[in-house]
């Protein structure tokens, strides 16, 4: 199993903060390692809205269908994807504080069946794609407040 933390402070306000971070059609702004996200569904946000991100790790592209499975906007999102490879479950949270908000995105990432022999190797890797996307998504908040 693979995961990474982040806490990210900012000025933005707690909605656009996890408008932001949470609709994962947004993800592509602030997660360089995205190549394409889209929506799958249309109506309001909530639990059992989808979309399509395709992640790059290394030279492979992979396509991910994530799913929300908890949301209580503007503070508290859960979303998963899975596939015969790997499960990733994403939950983020947003509070207020007295600058802004607060964005804490909580990412775990378990590889399924003998392709856990490969766990050490992406636990280093994880840290790497992790802060990548806490510096983007840093610098996309900071652009909101």
């Amino acid at each position: 199993m693979a995961r990474f933390v982040t806490t990210v402070e900012s000025t933005a306000p707690p909605k656009a903060a996890f408008d932001l971070v949470a609709d994962f059609s947004n993800i592509m702004s602030w997660d360089p390692g995205v190549s394409s996200a889209e929506r799958l569904d249309d109506g309001p946000l909530g639990v059992g809205s989808r979309f399509r991100v395709v992640s790059v790790f290394g030279p492979r592209r992979l396509p991910l269908e994530y799913e929300v499975l908890e949301w209580i906007a503007p503070s508290f999102a859960v979303l998963q994807a899975s596939n015969r490879d790997f499960t990733s479950h994403d939950v983020i949270s947003v509070a207020r504080t007295p600058k802004g908000s607060a964005v804490t995105y909580d990412a775990d990432l378990r590889l399924h069946g003998a392709r856990r022999i490969f766990d050490l190797p992406l636990i280093a890797a994880f840290q790497v794609i992790g802060r990548r996307a806490g510096s983007g998504m840093r610098r996309e908040l900071n652009k909101l407040g």
